[in-house]
């Protein structure tokens, strides 16, 4: 019944998000056209809409997160003030992006920007520390190992969802349930700041989500996939389960954001083998490959939700197995995507 305390203020945070996010979102498809920051079609090989799309659910997304936080004192948290700031430089980035299109380097650089500085407000991954964890060298080396992992986590969240972000509500949709997976499995840790900012996050994904599907009246942008993978990865590291070890637990993130992971190394590794440029848009992610055998994107996009939900699953039962077993699922998980990803990239071009 403890979980229960939480559910009257996590709706009202649903509610009071979806209804800002969505008055946001009508108000920015006005002013988009007047500010220039469109989407033209033709602009870019993968894209194929027909009419010019504004590129404003990323200012949706973090002014929506900054009122809600500001409402709610969430700001005082000092967890969430880091991923806060953090995810502002990522927003501020993309959003600069999406207006003139920024060299891949400097792309790299925001990100690295972010992640820097989120570990220096004190978020950062620190498995190598734990002595339940399967690896650790008992030396400094754990701590640059942290360091290291961290960076290079949330530098790959951000990228994985803003490279999936080319099918309408895809990115979005993804986000969102893993938003809502995060809020329920950290109700029986009784994290209070992850339940409420995961409620706040969920609930844009939601107002986004009604002008980002199929047919989209409004695209995330970079400002808007970016700053949602970096938040998601962010809030993965923070989160701390009260059930299993280090060892059965690690790869539960990996599990919820499958997915996105699953799409950013097929289309590295393709283009990669392709010999084409690894920043490069290109229709040649998974809802595409899924569409040439037939399936209409719009139903490749349900699907991808639906596996979505089903590893998110998976890696939250893990949690309660025995560190061997959890470890033989987490590999046979791995080897499942590795069957998948030869299949889709067999003979495609």
């Amino acid at each position: 019944m403890e979980q229960f305390q939480y559910m009257d203020n996590v709706m009202l945070l649903l509610l009071g998000s979806i209804t800002i996010s969505v008055i946001l979102a009508l108000f920015s498809i006005k002013i988009a056209p007047k500010v220039g920051l469109m989407d033209v079609p033709g602009s870019a090989e993968h894209k194929n809409h027909s009419n010019p799309v504004p590129l404003t659910g990323g200012i949706v997304l973090i002014d929506t997160l900054i009122i809600m936080m500001l409402i709610t004192g969430l700001w005082q948290e000092s967890e969430i003030w880091a991923i806060a700031i953090s995810g502002l430089i990522i927003n501020i980035f993309g959003l600069v992006d999406d207006f003139i299109h920024l060299r891949p380097t400097t792309k790299l650089i925001g990100q690295l920007s972010g992640a820097v500085t989120l570990i220096y407000l004190g978020v950062q991954v620190n498995i190598f520390d734990s002595p339940e964890f399967i690896y650790r060298t008992g030396s400094s080396l754990d701590v640059w190992l942290n360091l290291f992992i961290t960076v290079l986590w949330l530098v790959t969240l951000t990228n994985a969802f803003n490279f999936i972000d080319s099918s309408d509500g895809l990115s979005v949709g993804l986000s969102g349930l893993s938003a809502a997976f995060f809020l329920v499995i950290s109700l029986s840790t009784g994290q209070t700041t992850i339940i409420y900012f995961c409620a706040l996050l969920l609930g844009v994904c939601i107002g986004l989500y009604f002008f980002n599907s199929y047919p989209a009246k409004l695209f995330l942008g970079d400002s808007g996939a970016q700053t949602l993978g970096f938040l998601l990865a962010a809030i993965a590291i923070v989160y701390n389960p009260n059930t299993g070890i280090q060892s059965s637990t690690w790869f539960v993130p990996i599990l919820i954001f499958y997915v996105p992971l699953f799409d950013l190394i097929l289309v590295v590794l393709s283009r990669i083998r392709r010999k084409k440029m690894i920043h490069k848009a290109s229709r040649d992610h998974t809802y595409h490959r899924l569409s040439s055998r037939g399936i209409p994107i719009h139903h490749s996009v349900l699907i991808l939700h639906g596996v979505s939900l089903v590893m998110s699953m998976v890696g939250y039962l893990c949690l309660n197995l025995p560190v061997i077993f959890a470890n033989i699922v987490f590999c046979l998980t791995l080897f499942l995507g590795l069957t998948i990803l030869i299949m889709l990239d067999k003979n495609y071009s």
